[in-house]
């Protein structure tokens, strides 16, 4: 059965920096080296850390919009604010990058993992690309709708995104021109988020319909409406695990939940402890893992869930050859018999 957990429900009122409240939280992200969820609260304008542990609320930055899309590249969290993309170290939060980009409003935002961040802008329906090192920004197309929650998609290098409106449509920018294309064109209105499982299938909120939805990797069939009773569902991420997805609401019930779900290739979970390195890489990665451990198995998949590789490994590391596989990104799963021991992504990419 799938569950889901509610952080908290507690009712709108004024805040400063410090409170510990929900207030009208726009936007999700899952931090994997800290074990904690950062949620945007657009109603006060702060960036709030949850972590599962504890169960609480912390002040972690504030912005002067929203904020928006969130995504952690390296050390820094950056979130949309208004026209402007802001940044901020992952341990101290303070601000480290500041970027306006003369948008209108800035709404999703993703990242390639290494180099560049994707950003939606709703009312003025450009997507941009971001490059924080070199402190410089490009628009790479124009939309014909208002495009919202936004997705790199390594594997098909593209970016994967909705759009708000009636009718919405489910849409990819190429990486190689920026064309769009249309995946799918749905009966509901107004989606919002976009994250995907390490099988490969997607998940969508909708305001119509207040729910969250799934559809397959190839957005080839009609979508099934995993979880309803929403309220005005925002911007979604999903955690480290791959075994929950973090769900803003926005409106009314002004609370986050989480969807627990479960995949082909999901198990257990008994450590998350682990790194991989280098990552991206060109030729080989290593997982290094807390503990030592006899006969256990690592198993790669591409982000359709298609088993590329598999092979026994003991003691705390366990090297993956690229092999044949093309540049893109790849998850790997450690298991020492039935319990996953170890879960996350590695980046192959060409040698430019």
């Amino acid at each position: 059965m799938k569950l889901f957990s509610t952080l908290a429900a507690i009712a709108v009122c004024s805040v400063s920096l410090t409170a510990q409240v929900f207030n009208a939280p726009e936007s999700v992200e899952y931090d994997a080296a800290n074990n904690r969820w950062f949620i945007g609260q657009n109603g006060s304008n702060v960036i709030h850390t949850y972590s599962p542990g504890s169960g609480t609320l912390s002040a972690f930055a504030s912005v002067s919009s929203g904020p928006h899309g969130m995504e952690i590249m390296g050390n820094t969290l950056y979130a949309c604010d208004g026209g402007s993309i802001k940044g901020f170290d992952l341990t101290t939060g303070s601000q480290v990058f500041n970027l306006s980009l003369g948008a209108t409003f800035l709404n999703g935002l993703a990242t390639d993992g290494s180099t560049y961040l994707f950003a939606t802008d709703f009312t003025a329906k450009n997507i941009y690309r971001i490059c924080p090192s070199a402190n410089t920004y490009n628009i790479m197309t124009s939309t014909t709708y208002s495009p919202n929650g936004i997705y790199y998609d390594a594997a098909n290098a593209r970016c994967v995104f909705v759009n708000w409106g009636a009718s919405a449509r489910i849409q990819a920018m190429a990486m190689s021109d920026s064309t769009i294309t249309t995946l799918y064109t749905s009966t509901t209105s107004n989606m919002d988020g976009i994250t995907r499982d390490a099988a490969g299938y997607w998940y969508v909120s909708t305001w119509g319909g207040n729910a969250l939805r799934m559809f397959d990797p190839t957005f080839s069939a009609a979508p099934t409406s995993v979880m309803t009773g929403l309220s005005s569902p925002a911007d979604i991420d999903i955690n480290a695990a791959g075994d929950s997805i973090g769900i803003p609401n926005s409106g009314n019930a002004n609370n986050v939940v989480f969807y627990a779900l479960s995949t082909g290739i999901q198990a257990p979970i008994q450590s998350a402890a682990g790194e991989a390195y280098p990552n991206p890489a060109t030729e080989s990665s290593r997982i290094v893992i807390k503990d030592n451990v006899q006969n256990a198995t690592c198993e790669v998949y591409d982000m359709n869930g298609k088993l590329i590789s598999s092979k026994n490994f003991s003691g705390n590391s366990c090297e993956i050859g690229r092999d044949n596989m093309a540049e893109g990104t790849y998850m790997v799963i450690l298991r020492e018999g039935e319990v996953v021991i170890f879960q996350g992504e590695i980046v192959f990419k060409d040698i430019e």
